[in-house]
Order: structure tokens, then sequence, then C-alpha cells
């Protein structure tokens, strides 16, 4: 899979599939790309499916700098221009929605349609006492420390108790672990520093979706159900028995919302 240098660093992301449209696809906090991989073995067949790995997660190199959401989002922005993908369909999990909002108000050209998942227009200060632990527990003693927190904050009970699941638990577990502590710590604190985008979100005249698990425990469903009024035109769909990963917990509840958003907005 291949990389690109994008703002001097050096950023991973896969490109499968074909087809006229592109899905361009964005994860957030503590994950990588691979949060996709049930929804991208399905669309691939259909599109042309792009998936980014944020700076400091997954193969993407750990920087200094550049964590904040409009340095995040300046590095899609390069990739899409780079691999001259626009407009996509922006597919944005957590950060990543945060990053397709910034997209879509400011870089309209690029956005065909935008799916917003477990995310929300939010100001830093209204992020939870928990989430504002993560940068000073990571960076201090390593993801060992936050890796629990962090099951338990993406994933909803029904997920976590299933012993039918248990490896996809583990699997995560491992990849927790394995994170960069200072890219989770650096993106984390852009989540926490971030401004909220207020009014300019009236400006987004796009297909918009919105996607969130049932028991979201990172971010509320007020804080939704405000970013769904704020988009003009936005569909919102609750997954049943989900958390905030819903992406992985259940798969083929949100690819129920997204075959037919999607193929409307071709």
């Amino acid at each position: 899979m291949p990389h690109a240098n994008i703002n001097g660093a050096k950023l991973f992301y896969s490109d499968v599939g074909a087809g006229r449209e592109t899905l361009f696809f964005v994860h957030g906090l503590a994950f990588d790309g691979r949060m996709f991989d049930a929804q991208i073995e399905q669309l691939k067949h259909q599109y042309r499916c792009i998936s980014l790995d944020l700076r400091g997660h997954g193969q993407s190199e750990l920087t200094e700098s550049g964590y904040d959401m409009d340095g995040l989002t300046s590095d899609a922005v390069a990739l899409i221009r780079e691999l001259g993908c626009g407009p996509v369909h922006f597919i944005g999990w957590s950060i990543g929605g945060f990053m397709g909002m910034r997209v879509a108000v400011r870089h309209p050209e690029l956005i065909k349609s935008l799916t917003l998942i477990g995310t929300a227009n939010i100001h830093g200060s209204e992020t939870d006492f928990g989430f504002k632990l993560v940068p000073a527990l990571s960076r201090m003693f390593g993801m060992g420390a936050v890796t629990g927190s962090l099951m338990s904050s993406m994933f909803a009970k029904a997920f976590l108790k299933d012993p039918a699941r248990s490896a996809l638990r583990e699997e995560w577990k491992q990849r927790f672990r394995a994170d960069h502590a200072l890219g989770v710590s650096r993106a984390a604190r852009g989540v926490i520093d971030q401004a909220a985008l207020g009014s300019e979100l009236q400006s987004v005249a796009l297909p918009t979706l919105m996607i969130r698990g049932e028991f979201d425990a990172v971010v509320s469903l007020p804080f939704t159900e405000r970013t769904v009024k704020e988009i003009p035109g936005t569909k919102f769909v609750s997954i049943e028995r989900a958390g905030h990963a819903c992406t992985i917990e259940e798969p083929e509840q949100v690819m129920r919302a997204m075959a037919p958003f999607l193929k409307a907005a071709t």
C-alpha cells in the first residue's frame, strides 16, 4: 500500500477498488483506516475506496505537529488533490468527521457528499472529562494505561460482552496497545483545542448523512442532533446496539444506511 509526502509528513493510505466515484475514508483517535474494512470490502466493487491513516496513527509518520483540526484537514485536502480523485464522497468517523465538516465548508469543490459517523460540530470544551485525560495518560504512561478506557468508551456493552466477537475485541486491544502514544496524545489535544464551526455549517449544500451508535459514549445525542439541524437537509440514522465505533460493532447496519445514500448521491 502507498505512502504520500503531504505537508511535511509521510502519510499512509490504502487505495482499492474501481469505479467512476471515489469514497474517501478518514478514521478517528487511536484507530486507523482498518476500522472501515467491513464497509470497504463491500463497497470496493462499485467505488474506488481510499482510506487515510492520520499522522501519528496506523502506518503514517509520527510528527511533532500538525494534529490540530485545521492541520489534519489540510492533510486530507492535500491528499485528495495529490491523487486527483475529487470530488469525493467523504466518509469521516469522529476526528474524520470533524475534518469532513471543515472540508465541506472550506473546499466544497472537493466533496460530492458527506457521511459523518460518531461525530458532531463541537467546541473542545464540550469534550468529556475522561477524554481530556487521554493526552496526559497516554504521554506519561503509554498506551497500556488507556487501552481499557478506550475499549469501554469506544464500544457498547453488547459488543464488549458478546462471546462470538472475543477475537475481534482482542484484535483491537492489541492495536490500541501498539498505537503511537505521542500520536494519540497529540491528536486528542487537537480535539480538545478545536473551535466549533458554528454558523459556517449553514453553507454546506451537499447531501449529508449523519450516523451515530445508539449507545455512543463519546459524542452525546444532543450534540449530534444539534449538528443535524446545523447542516441543511441532513439525514440522521441511529445504529442499534452500537457505541462510538459502530462501523466495527454493527457493520451491516452501517452499510444499510450508507449504501442507498451513496447511490443517491452519485
